[in-house]
């Protein structure tokens, strides 16, 4: 039995022993390496085969007891979308895990330490919530203890470096309705992080924050799970980031960007953070950062008490570099609510720099940025109360040197408006604001000011549904006063405007408008006007105003609307509107009838702005006004007693009858006027007539998007509608538009629609003008029948049009999927010049263009086209072409294309040995090039938007309007840049041979366009602009070169540059000007073409000297602020040319200033006509010579008709001058009335004019001119050519109008003429003959005059007659050279008419022959009582010398016949010396010698001597004795650094 127990405790001993000797072993196998490596893989397959993934460990090590460290771990699983492609799931190059052993068996887990290196993770689907992935460089957890038993987590230390986590929430997981009680507790005593990084995608991608977590470090932390409970002890964030971006907006360039927040680097410290339940505390000790749009924050801090209904920030505290913010806030969340609110109450200060208000307000103009004050806005005040009851308590609102606002005031029941109460005060004060107008429309800023000094006091106050608000705002000592009131129950209102001397002119400066007073008055009920219960009072009154001038006082306006009946009166009585407007009307629900009448004395539709040229009227009008306020409307009525006037003439048309109406079944529009008719009739309503159009367009857009052309569906579409108009020129609407530039004989118009017959009629204009260009004779005519539609025109000038004699016609047709053009131009002399016929054909994927039908003609030369030839438009925008057209001369053009390439585009247009002149003289009103063109034409069109364009080409023997240029050529490239965002030129100019100018630059067309372009001119000549300046008045010489560049926006680019001229002149070989350019540069700086001291050389050394600026950097509205001076400037100094105007030697000083806008100059100035200058002035178009033509008119007579059509050009807008012109005394002016200079004016004289020219009342001069001496030798048709001495004291004084001056010009010859004593005898007697001018230049007053100073008996004789009859015996001598008086029958004599002949020929060839001489001879022949014949042989020469200075005059006589005795050895027997002292001086010095002098008492005695003569203008008498010097009015120059003497004398 023993042996058996024994054997059998043995037994049970070891199966006793057994496990924990297997446990032991196994435990004591786990720690060998090859057993784990093996447990390893086996677990590995395992997981693999149970999660559906590759799983696999590189190794494991176990350590005694717990120390566990796997290495190379590795998840893996394919992907779902792609196939071959494996996500991998979990990547860790060591995961280490220590723990005690002892302290679990007593249920508590110590952990030695935890640390993970080198992982990566990608939860894929695992986790439905959400999808994390990313990489873990290192995560260490140093001892900590978990208790089982009582959730309780103690962590000591937890770091985590080189995280980069992202996570992307899901919106399709489920809810998670489980029930779970978590009750654990953890407490961590410390963590830090470095370099890691965290990113949540919301949803969608609609949102996504990052947050950078730099270095952070946060102590004391507690989650206690069961009571929802989280403390930290401290939290400091640094050099971390934050950005957030909402994925659906775009990035917005500029300022704050509230979609797209970058923080970044951020620091972040909070103390004692606790959140509950019961709510969250915490305090912000600093929160600092950089946000990437520049805003710097360098602190945020304060504490926070909130709960479920209240927060709290006690002293809230933010600080940046430019602005601070302190805030106290007590706030609850219901404070909005209408039942039980809660309440608010908020203190704060804040000062708020220019640089961080940039950044919030990036939104708003970029003007309006630049402009903001650079002072702080600062900005303090309270809140208190909440929507029942709400006090604002002394908000104040400041912006140093721009504005301050002060408000307070209270509020009641602001959910409820039936019972709104408030009361609220506001006084606002204004400094310089003017950076409000760049919030404005850029047209309506540059013309709007916002003064200094505006001050307003206003208040607001409601009372349940009634409102009431006054106040009262002041500038400039102007005032607006406003009371208004308006009850919500009945909309019944009351309101008063009053404005007292309202400075409009500080509001809008260049309006030239004076101070307004006026009011304003409305009191009524209702606002549904419809309605008969509505009624309203309305009155205006314009007491006092103003503009430009003109008075537009005494205007009111009365309107009132009760029981359905409507009346308003306006009332005018000023010179831009005098009259009455007076409008009656029925009012109802379903009908409304008006009557307007009115009853204008004149309206200045000019100076009201309605026209830009002077333009009046006064008309009456009665005109019925009928609606159903549906689809029945009419108008009918007749305007009368039309007059217009212009600044030259009245028109007085005959009355406008109108009658118009549209119903449901038919529309009507008849219009008369005079011999104008325009009839219209349609059926159907207007909206149908319109309608139908609408419908026949778009089916039209259809078709040719369809590339066909069905006649029948566009005509079904076309409204029933005829049009009828027959227009002569003796009709207001003519006579209107002739006052813009157009004019024509005769128009008419007969048109017709139906969708039976489709488009029919014709249009014809006669002698229609416009823009300059006279087209005699205009013809369009259309014909449609069932398949096709016909046009064919005609456009003619006859030969008798001064401008181009042509005649061009066209015919063509509209097919099913064609259209057909061909035209011819003949010359005036019926040559064909143009041939060409077009076809294009509409194919399924384009447009085919052909040439055909007509041999081609270009410049009357015959061309041939290449068979086959075409331009092919495809609807993928493709580009194909061979067409080519060669003469026998080898002149040619080729278009072709490249379609070997992907380019949708690539067209070269070839031209060779292309005669400009010959083709463009063909060319109706083409500009006169001539020259012969080479080159080619590029265009490359890539499929993604890239185009390219490039150019090589010359013109040899070029000349434009007649001025020759010279050989030209060009080259330009333009290619896009960044898919056509961006856009590159390069170009040059060459002139013969030599690279000239330069230009290259991108623009960039994002956003407002920004450009950026270069242009070098390396010797260019300045004679390249000549041939574009009309007639060539002034011309260019020389050379310029510099640099100019380009940056900036389109509408405000910034221009910089130097522009250097070489020899460079101004010219005018009309008027013989010729001022050389200084050296000097012209600089550009930020579009400013600045003049510093820039001078222009006279040829005799003198400079004219520009100051000034032209501002250019704005583009609608250029200012030009010039300065100039010149003294002693010979602006004349030439010799007679064949196309001299003006020629000789004229010296003048001017001081002037032109200031402004471009559309609005001002210019002021003096200019002085030195007395040493000589000069001659020719009347080309004198009546002499040809046929007048005013400049600034455009003449074209029709000689088939007798009278004469003028079209007036538009004056010069936007120019105010006023000029001070001085003529010195002795400056001396020789007009010649014709080419030969045989008839001519010569006078030496001055004056003091003045000049004004404004838009309004065009050129004005006011001012005399005396003569001081002169002649004048002129020829009327029954008087030969005479030499007149024009009487020293005459004048011509000015009153306004230049071409109408009043006249006193007395202009005499002497002569002498045989009068027959009683005994039969005759004697010879010296007369003094000619005219006398005593009127206006339109009315001269002219008067023949005669007398005989030196012979008393005829004196007495004639002054004894009627001026009529002293007349008759002026222009008998004038004509004979004969004194015929009725007491002198006998004087008519051969001898006498022959002297007269032979005078008029000698000093009409000697006035020819000798030019630059005043020359004359005369022959006087007397019959002595002994019957014997006694004649005088005279003559005379004067000569001017040095600048006009002296003047030499000799004269002498030769006798022949009877009674001759001691003839002289010498012809001269009077000499004159004059010599003046200086050029500007009135003062001579006079010798002389005379040796036939007669004296009464000795006879004829020989004189001779010196004289000293001293010249004077006088008012008064007592001037005499004035010798002092007058200041000059004008003193607006600096100190003159050219250090030129100012002139001799000042302006008076």
């Amino acid at each position: 039995m023993k042996p058996v127990l024994k054997k059998s405790l043995k037994v049970l001993a070891a199966l006793i022993a057994l496990p924990p000797t297997l446990l032991l072993i196994l435990s004591i196998l786990l720690y060998v390496p090859a057993v784990q490596n093996w447990a390893v893989k086996q677990v590995a397959a395992y997981a693999s085969d149970a999660m559906d993934m590759n799983v696999s460990v590189e190794r494991v090590r176990l350590r005694f007891p717990l120390d566990l460290g796997v290495y190379g771990f590795l998840a893996t699983q394919p992907n779902d979308s792609l196939k071959g492609v494996t996500d991998t799931i979990a990547d860790a190059r060591l995961l280490v895990a220590g723990v005690k052993l002892m302290p679990l068996f007593d249920k508590r887990v110590d952990v030695k330490r935890v640390e993970l290196l080198d992982a990566k993770i990608n939860t894929a689907q695992f986790v439905p919530a959400a999808r994390v992935r990313g990489r873990v460089g290192s995560l260490r957890l140093c001892p900590s203890t978990v208790r089982l038993s009582d959730s309780d987590v103690s962590l000591s230390t937890l770091r985590l470096s080189r995280a980069d986590i992202d996570v992307c929430l899901s919106d399709t997981v489920p809810e998670d309705t489980t029930q779970s009680e978590n009750v654990w507790r953890i407490a961590l005593q410390r963590l830090h992080a470095d370099h890691s990084n965290v990113t949540v995608h919301m949803p969608g991608d609609t949102l996504q924050v990052a947050v950078g977590l730099g270095r952070t470090d946060v102590t004391s932390v507690l989650v206690d799970l069961a009571k929802n409970q989280y403390q930290v002890g401290s939290l400091d964030w640094r050099e971390g980031s934050f950005a957030y971006d909402n994925n659906f907006e775009r990035p917005q360039k500029g300022g704050l960007d509230y979609n797209h927040i970058a923080l970044s680097p951020l620091a972040l410290r909070i103390d004692s953070l606790s959140y509950s339940d019961a709510g969250l505390k915490m305090r912000l000790r600093r929160c600092a950062f950089k946000e990437k749009c520049g805003l710097v924050v360098n602190e945020i801090s304060g504490a926070l008490s909130l709960d479920s209904v209240h927060v709290k920030l006690p002293s809230l505290l933010l600080r940046t570099p430019h602005s601070r913010l302190s805030a106290n806030i007590d706030f609850d969340f219901n404070t909005f609510a209408e039942k039980n609110p809660g309440r608010l109450k908020a203190k704060m200060y804040g000062s708020f720099g220019k640089p961080d208000l940039q950044l919030f307000l990036g939104f708003m103009p970029k003007n309006f940025l630049r402009q903001w004050p650079s002072s702080p806005l600062s900005i303090e005040g309270s809140v208190d109360g909440n929507m029942q009851a709400m006090k604002i308590d002394a908000l104040k609102v400041s912006l140093p040197g721009a504005f301050s606002l002060m408000a307070s005031g209270k509020m009641q029941n602001l959910t409820d408006i039936k019972r709104l109460h408030a009361a609220i005060t506001a006084d606002a004060h204004t400094d310089d604001i003017s950076f409000v107008t760049a919030l404005l429309d850029p047209s309506l800023s540059r013309s709007f000011l916002i003064p200094r000094g505006i001050s307003l006091k206003g208040n607001f106050h409601a009372d349940g549904p009634r409102y009431a608000a006054d106040f009262t705002a002041s500038q400039g000592g102007g005032s607006v006063k406003g009371d208004a009131r308006f009850d919500m129950k009945g909309y019944a209102y009351r309101a008063r405007l009053t404005a007292n001397s309202l400075r409009l002119a500080n509001f809008l400066p260049y309006l030239a408008v004076e101070p307004f007073t006026g009011e304003l008055t409305a009191e009524g009920a209702g606002l549904d006007f419809l309605s008969r219960r509505t009624w309203m009072e309305a009155k205006g009154r314009i007491r006092h105003f103003s503009y430009s001038g003109y008075d537009l006082s005494n205007m009111k306006l009365d309107a009132t609307v009760r029981d359905g009946v409507g009346k308003a009166v306006l009332d005018s009585r000023n010179p831009l509107l005098n009259g009455i407007i007076d409008l009656r009307t029925l009012i109802s629900n379903r009908r409304l009838d008006a009557r307007l009448a009115c009853d204008l004395l004149n309206a200045d539709f000019y100076k009201i702005g309605l026209t830009k040229r002077p333009l009046s009227a006064s008309l009456i009008a009665d005109v019925e006004l009928n609606s159903n306020l549906k689809n029945d409307h009419s108008a009918r009525g007749v305007i009368g007693n039309i007059v217009v006037r212009d600044s030259a003439r009245a028109y007085r048309p005959e009355s406008i009858s109108l009658n118009i109406f549209t119903r449901p079944d038919s529309t009507h529009a008849a219009v008369t006027c005079g011999d104008f008719a325009l009839k219209m009739d349609g059926h159907g309503a207007i909206e149908h007539i319109i309608d139908c159009l609408t419908r026949t367009n778009d089916e039209a857009m259809k078709q040719q998007k369809e590339r066909y052309i069905n006649q029948l569906r566009l005509r079904e579409r076309l409204p029933q509608l005829s049009f009828y108009l027959d227009a002569g020129k003796e009709n207001v609407f003519s006579r209107t538009i002739r006052h813009f530039g157009y004019d024509y004989q005769n128009a008419f118009v007969d048109m017709s629609l139906s969708p039976q017959r489709g488009i029919n009629g014709s249009v014809r204009l006669d002698s229609l003008i416009a823009s300059g260009i006279q087209l005699d004779t205009v013809r369009l005519s259309f014909s449609s029948d069932s398949v096709k539609t016909l046009f064919e025109g005609q456009v003619r000038n006859n030969r008798n049009n001064p401008q181009y004699v042509f005649d061009a016609r066209f015919r063509g047709a509209f097919h099913e999927q064609s259209l057909y053009l061909g035209t011819r131009v003949f010359d005036a002399r019926n040559r064909l010049g143009v041939a060409l016929g077009l076809r294009a054909q509409m194919e399924h994927n384009g447009v085919r263009l052909t040439l055909g039908g007509i041999d081609p003609v270009l410049g009357y030369k015959e061309f041939k086209v290449n068979k086959g030839n075409y331009i092919f438009f495809g609807d993928d925008q493709r580009l194909s072409a061979d067409m080519k057209l060669s003469a026998d001369d080898g002149m040619g053009v080729k278009i072709y294309s490249n379609d070997s390439t992907e380019a949708l585009q690539d067209i070269t247009v070839g031209l060779t040995r292309f005669d400009l002149a010959k083709v463009l003289s063909v060319v109706p009103y083409a500009p006169n090039i001539s020259g012969v063109m080479n080159g080619d034409f590029h265009v490359v069109n890539n499929p993604g938007g890239d185009f390219t364009v490039s150019s090589s080409v010359s013109v040899a023997k070029m000349s434009y309007e007649g001025c020759p240029i010279g050989n030209i050529s060009s080259e330009f490239v333009y290619m896009p840049k960044d898919g056509g965002l961006e856009h590159y030129v390069d170009g040059t100019l060459s002139m013969d041979g030599n690279e000239v100018c330069t230009l290259n630059g991108t623009y960039d067309s994002r956003g407002e366009g920004m450009l950026n372009a270069h242009m070098d001119m390396s010797r260019t000549p300045l004679n390249l602009m000549n041939g574009f300046i009309p007639d060539r008045i002034i011309g260019f010489k020389g050379y310029a070169q510099g640099n100019v560049t380009i940056k900036g926006t389109l509408s405000r680019p910034q221009v910089n540059g130097e522009v250097f001229f070489d020899s460079a002149y101004v010219v005018s070989e009309p008027y013989g000007v010729q001022m050389r350019l200084c050296d000097d540069p012209v600089t550009i700086t930020d579009s400013h073409l600045q003049f510093e001291n820039f001078q222009m050389f006279a040829t005799n050394g003198s400079p004219l000297t520009l100051y000034g600026s032209f501002d250019f950097a704005d583009m609608d509205a250029m200012r030009l602020n010039l300065r100039m001076r010149a003294s002693n400037y010979l602006l004349i100094d030439s010799k007679e040319t064949a196309r001299s105007e003006a020629y000789g030697k004229a010296y003048v000083n001017f001081l002037g200033a032109v200031n402004g806008r471009l559309d609005a100059l001002r210019m002021r100035g003096r200019l002085d006509v030195l007395g040493s200058t000589d000069i001659t002035y020719i009347l080309r178009d004198s009546p002499l010579s040809s046929d007048n033509r005013l400049e600034g008119l455009v003449t074209f007579v029709d000689f088939r008709r007798p009278e004469q059509t003028t079209v007036q050009r538009p004056p010069i807008n936007g120019l105010n001058m006023d000029l001070t012109v001085s003529i010195d005394e002795g400056a001396h002016v020789l007009c010649a009335l014709n080419t030969d200079k045989s008839n001519y004016v010569d006078i030496i004289g001055g004056g003091d004019l003045r000049m004004l020219y404004d838009a309004s009342d065009g050129l004005s001069l006011y001012g005399r001119y005396t003569i001081g001496s002169g002649e004048m030798k002129y020829s009327l048709p029954v008087i030969p050519l005479k030499t007149f001495n024009i009487n020293e004291g005459g004048y011509v004084e000015f009153f306004g109008d230049p071409m109408n001056p009043r006249l006193n010009i007395t202009a005499t010859e002497s002569t002498k003429a045989t009068v027959t004593t009683d005994g039969g005898s005759g004697r010879s007697v010296a007369f003094e003959c000619g005219v006398e001018l005593t009127k206006t230049l339109n009315d001269m007053g002219l008067q023949f005059i005669i007398d005989a100073p030196d012979d008393q008996q005829i004196h007495n004789e004639l002054m004894t007659m009627s001026a009529e009859n002293r007349g008759k015996i002026a222009v008998t001598m004038l004509t004979t050279g004969m004194y015929l008086s009725d007491g002198n029958p006998n004087s008519l004599s051969v001898n006498s008419a022959l002297s007269a002949f032979l005078n008029s020929q000698i000093n009409a060839i000697s006035g020819n022959a000798l030019r630059t001489l005043d020359l004359s001879f005369g022959m006087d022949n007397t019959m002595l009582g002994s019957g014997q014949m006694h004649t005088d042989y005279s003559f005379k020469f004067a000569k001017r010398f040095w600048n006009n200075r002296l003047r030499i005059v000799i004269g002498g006589k030769v006798s022949s016949g009877a009674e001759v005795e001691n003839q002289n050895e010498t012809f001269f027997d009077n000499v004159t010396f004059e010599y003046r002292l200086s050029a500007n001086s009135n003062k001579y010095l006079k010798f002389f010698y005379d040796r036939d002098s007669y004296d009464w008492l000795e006879g004829y005695v020989e004189q001779f001597g010196a004289g000293f003569m001293w010249r004077r203008k006088l008012q008064h008498f007592k001037d005499i004795f004035r010798f002092k010097k007058e200041k000059s009015i004008i003193d607006m120059f600096p100190v003159d650094t050219t250090k030129q003497k100012r002139p001799a004398t000042e302006v008076k």
